[in-house]
């Protein structure tokens, strides 16, 4: 019987020809590395990328791969169930670094300043992976697996909107506004890194993460301290 897909699921070796389990970035929040991903998802978000979600086929997917649809559905459910598969490995892996990177912080500044930049390098590191993330709307509202990926949005959310609260109170951030109408300005203008952000291009990821978390500042009042 097939198994639903979620980031929890393990992958089968001899299958997949990759280790049991997605793996997530670890240690320092600035590492860049891609995601460890089964070879079934690197197809899936490659085609994805490429021909967006529902422009590709089951069987295209397969076909990249190189497995067979039997082992391809033994894996997940449908192409819903391989589309949620990527949105949790990209969000878990986005989340895990925006709580170490404003753990890492003093103050709602340098807190801030870390998260957009982390959520940057998180883009520029697999742009195929972070664009998938547009492809949420083809995900069916009562879909429980959408609901849990909308979950971790949400935290990670609340965790950039709490730093920017406690900025406000300390005078470090000037919002005459709503927080989560900033907030969403921020993260949208994060999410577009990968519409147009090359490897081969004159910019390094850290220069581009940098450039970010300096205009973010900037954009919520934010003054270099003296």
């Amino acid at each position: 019987m097939p198994r639903s897909s979620s980031v929890s699921d393990t992958v089968s070796t001899a299958a997949t020809g990759e280790p049991d389990a997605v793996t997530a970035a670890s240690g320092d929040w600035r590492q860049i590395e891609p995601l460890h991903l089964p070879v079934t998802l690197v197809a899936a978000k490659d085609a994805f990328h490429e021909r967006g979600f529902h422009g590709t086929s089951i069987r295209d997917i397969a076909s990249r791969a190189g497995v067979s649809l039997p082992t391809l559905y033994y894996h997940h459910d449908n192409k819903q169930g391989i589309l949620v598969a990527l949105l949790e490995a990209g969000m878990s892996s986005v989340l895990n670094r925006v709580r170490a990177a404003i753990a890492d912080g003093d103050t709602p500044r340098q807190q801030l300043s870390n998260a957009i930049e982390t959520i940057v390098l998180h883009m520029t590191a697999d742009l195929q992976l972070a664009s998938v993330g547009r492809e949420l709307r083809y995900l069916d509202t009562d879909n429980p697996h959408r609901q849990h990926y909308v979950g971790m949005r949400t935290e990670m959310e609340d965790l950039l909107a709490d730093v920017l609260e406690r900025g406000i109170a300390t005078g470090d951030f000037q919002i005459p506004g709503d927080v989560r109408e900033v907030l969403r300005y921020l993260l949208g203008a994060c999410q577009e890194v990968t519409t147009w952000y090359r490897p081969e291009g004159a910019r390094s990821p850290a220069q581009v993460a940098a450039s970010y978390a300096a205009t973010s500042l900037r954009a919520v009042g934010s003054r270099p301290p003296t």
